[in-house]
């Protein structure tokens, strides 16, 4: 009786002094950020810290940094409340808002573009239709301490048939522009993905594309020019890696926040982002934050609808 006793009195002595969970504002006392690398995973967590000083300072919450090894794992992470904000593509964060009713915040602008498009890729120019064209242009390589360097890059005209029976190295299952356009682009052009293409998933845009150029596989799928990402390490792969198809237009990608958040704290959330590419707008691209680590240079409010495109994308993938 005695131990009894004192094992209820320890346990109401710990109820009584367990911290809260939030502060008095109802805001949690620290905030989980979760990103999956487009770059190399070590790259990312290298850039990671700038973003969450900022979102601490402006929020005045601590804020921890998170990296899913994929998509699939930061939705699963922002469902369960592992994870609090996201920077998530169209096709994770719609099966996201589904699932878990994960909320959109805002859309990420490249360039006053709030749409992309995914590019086709090969390492064999007899998968080419016509001649390869090489244009002149910068390596816009994230890199911090990158040259300044014009390099070509190659591109042809070319049939989406040629990919039928090919290993194609996409990015990640849960990629807008690394898998799903692309899929739906094959079943419009009566090409199984599953029965007629050997998949291969790469993880990231820069690995689609390196994949390419060291011959893993003969075709590549990322976004529009994901061989930017990788130039300035590989000054060739302009020249080797030849894009021959695009897919349609897709929303861009963007921030994310799970469901049960406080409205003025997702307020906050949109503000210290909106505040972040508002102060960097004038520096050089690569010694902005958020170009770094996803060529973002700026955002847009969500707006119902933007996301249709992909869901119509996802279920004709489905039927």
């Amino acid at each position: 009786m005695k131990y009894v006793g004192l094992v209820l009195m320890i346990l109401l002595l710990g109820s009584c002094c367990k911290q809260e969970a939030t502060d008095e504002r109802g805001w949690p006392n620290e905030l989980v950020l979760g990103l999956v690398p487009a770059l190399e995973a070590e790259a990312l967590v290298d850039n990671l810290e700038p973003l969450a000083d900022h979102l601490e300072k402006e929020l005045g919450i601590p804020v921890r940094s998170f990296v899913p090894q994929d998509y699939t794992g930061l939705v699963e992470a922002l469902g369960a409340g592992r994870a609090d904000i996201g920077m998530l593509p169209p096709f994770a964060a719609m099966l996201g808002q589904r699932r878990y009713d994960i909320e959109p915040i805002l859309i990420s602008s490249r360039k006053g573009a709030v749409g992309y498009r995914a590019q086709w890729f090969t390492n064999d120019e007899s998968l080419c239709d016509g001649p390869v064209v090489y244009e002149e242009r910068r390596c816009d390589s994230r890199s911090a301490d990158r040259e300044n360097q014009t390099i070509r890059f190659a591109s042809c005209p070319g049939q989406i048939e040629s990919i039928r029976n090919q290993t194609v190295a996409f990015v990640d299952p849960s990629s807008t522009s690394g898998f799903l356009f692309p899929v739906v682009q094959l079943q419009a052009n009566g090409i199984d993905h599953e029965r007629e293409v050997n998949s291969l998933f790469v993880g990231g845009h820069d690995a689609a594309v390196l994949a390419v150029y060291a011959g893993d596989a003969r075709i590549g799928v990322s976004y529009d020019d994901a061989r930017n990402m990788v130039c300035q390490q590989y000054p060739d792969i302009g020249e080797k890696v030849i894009v021959f198809e695009y897919t349609d237009m897709l929303p861009n990608d963007g921030v994310q926040v799970r469901p049960d958040l406080p409205r003025d704290l997702v307020e906050a959330i949109q503000a210290a982002f909106l505040s972040l590419a508002e102060e960097q707008k004038d520096l050089p691209d690569e010694e902005k934050v958020l170009w770094i680590l996803y060529e973002i240079d700026g955002f847009v409010p969500m707006t119902e609808g933007l996301y249709d495109p992909v869901e119509e994308a996802y279920e004709l993938m489905r039927n």
